[in-house]
């Protein structure tokens, strides 16, 4: 380590200048002392001064047994020192020591021999308070267990953002072995999170020292690809007792079910606020294309990207139709509203335009049936059976379309009759979800669509069952 506390390369020349702390055996504060063959004191450090409360002064030269233990103990000491030095084997224990005001203290001790290049043995004795090891025992040992034990995620990341311990719930939580982890950064390891915002959030505390708490991010890892997550992640620097920086903590909570709750509460009040305004807006007059671009306008922005409302052409010409299973729609566009999707405006069929969908079309299927017809995903292979030519398929394919609905109105109690409704594609804006729509004439009280459970619904959207809403699905 650098007297900054960082590592020194190799080849690097290591830091001049005072050291500064920045290790255990600085907390530990481990004093040394070196003795020659006849047990005399020659070398003291600070570190023993301050243990055994003698200056070096007042120890070089001294016998270390007759200051440093207490009468009763020094033959043992003796035995001890000349087995060391006899055998050359080391011994370590806990031995009470004399300190110089005469009080007591047990002391952990490391002792070992040492030859010079003169061939003369002397005895290296490294000691520290056993109260202090004790407590350094304890706290790395609780620590150890609480991080091992913990449910929620937890790391730390070096300062050069590279994990240095994971647990294990961090393990399961990244779907990677914990020793996968150490030395990688986060881009390594999960690159499908928002990496960008994680470092830099890690940047800015080792930057400043100041937490972040509660910090939201969504993405992927390898333990569920598939599927996005939320997380609650904090971060706080980490220092030694010197005030080194070591790096940033890290603490993840998954509360992807928080989020998602959260979203459809969200989504609730949105529906609740849309059939108020709907209440409010929707057949305010008798006019025909006034009130399908009420219903339009009601669904654009806040529930979808664009919007059509059209009629079946023999409902507007007054006749009664009902569709064979062969047979095709003919639908007269009313009004179309549209929200940032040019592409999916021009594959619209236009206002007062009359257009002719085929038996395989899903807006066929929709008012032929008098059902709902939804695709929660569109793929590229659905955009023929939404569109009403190729040409209109790839605007569609091109505005991305993601989802679809179509939904059925029904006005006094008759299924496509001679008051029908049908809609063209929309895409949610905030869902991400396609929804087709289909109006209902002449206007009075809010049109109702019929659920699959042959219950009256409002026209507005309400929810997934009613199959007159979007569902929130992500792209």
């Amino acid at each position: 380590m650098s007297a900054a506390g960082s590592p020194v390369a190799e080849g690097d020349e290591p830091a001049r200048g005072s050291a500064r702390p920045s290790g255990l055996l600085d907390v530990l504060r481990v004093a040394s002392v070196v003795l020659d063959a006849e047990g005399r004191i020659v070398l003291w450090s600070p570190q023993a001064e301050e243990l055994f409360g003698y200056e070096a002064r007042e120890a070089l030269g001294q016998y270390a047994a007759r200051i440093m233990v207490h009468d009763q103990h020094v033959d043992l000491v003796v035995k001890l020192f000349a087995d060391v030095m006899g055998t050359g084997q080391s011994w370590a224990g806990a031995f009470p020591i004399r300190r110089k005001d005469g009080s007591t203290r047990l002391v952990e001790f490391r002792n070992m021999r040492l030859l010079d290049d003169q061939g003369d043995v002397y005895a290296l004795g490294l000691c520290a308070d056993q109260s202090t090891v004790h407590r350094l025992e304890r706290e790395v040992a609780l620590s150890t267990r609480m991080i091992a034990q913990s449910p929620i995620g937890l790391a730390v990341l070096d300062t050069e953002l590279r994990y240095v311990s994971v647990n294990a719930a961090l393990e399961q939580i990244n779907g990677v072995p914990a020793d996968e982890h150490l030395g990688r950064t986060v881009r390594e390891v999960v690159p499908r999170m928002d990496v960008d915002a994680l470092e830099a959030a890690a940047r800015r505390v080792l930057d400043t020292g100041r937490p972040v708490v509660d910090q939201s991010t969504i993405g992927r890892t390898p333990a569920d690809r598939d599927q996005d997550h939320a997380w609650s992640i904090s971060l706080y620097r980490l220092e030694n007792a010197f005030g080194t920086v070591l790096g940033v903590a890290v603490s993840i909570v998954d509360v992807t079910e928080q989020y998602r709750a959260g979203i459809e509460a969200e989504a609730a009040r949105r529906r609740l606020a849309l059939i108020a305004d709907a209440s409010g807006r929707i057949g305010t007059t008798l006019d025909l294309d006034h009130t399908a671009h009420e219903l339009a306008d009601v669904a654009v922005p806040e529930l979808a990207d664009i919007a059509a409302v059209d009629l079946l052409d023999a409902v507007v010409q007054g006749r009664r139709t009902s569709l064979g299973p062969a047979e095709s729609a003919v639908i007269r566009a009313l009004a179309v509203q549209g929200y940032d999707s040019a592409e999916a405006l021009e594959a619209a069929d236009p206002p007062g335009q009359v257009a002719r969908y085929a038996p395989d079309r899903l807006v066929t299927q929709c008012v032929r049936t008098a059902s709902p017809v939804m695709l929660p995903e569109v793929k590229d292979e659905d955009l023929p059976r939404i569109a009403r030519s190729p040409e209109a398929a790839e605007l569609l394919g091109r505005a991305g379309v993601h989802s679809y609905l179509a939904v059925p109105l029904i006005a006094r109690g008759e299924v496509l009759g001679p008051w029908t409704s049908s809609a063209r594609a929309i895409r949610c804006r905030s869902a991400r979800t396609t929804c087709c729509w289909r109006a209902s004439w002449p206007p009075g009280p809010p049109c109702r669509s019929t659920t699959p459970a042959g219950t009256r619904a409002p026209v507005t959207p309400r929810s997934p069952s009613s199959a007159v809403c979007c569902p929130a699905i992500r792209p």
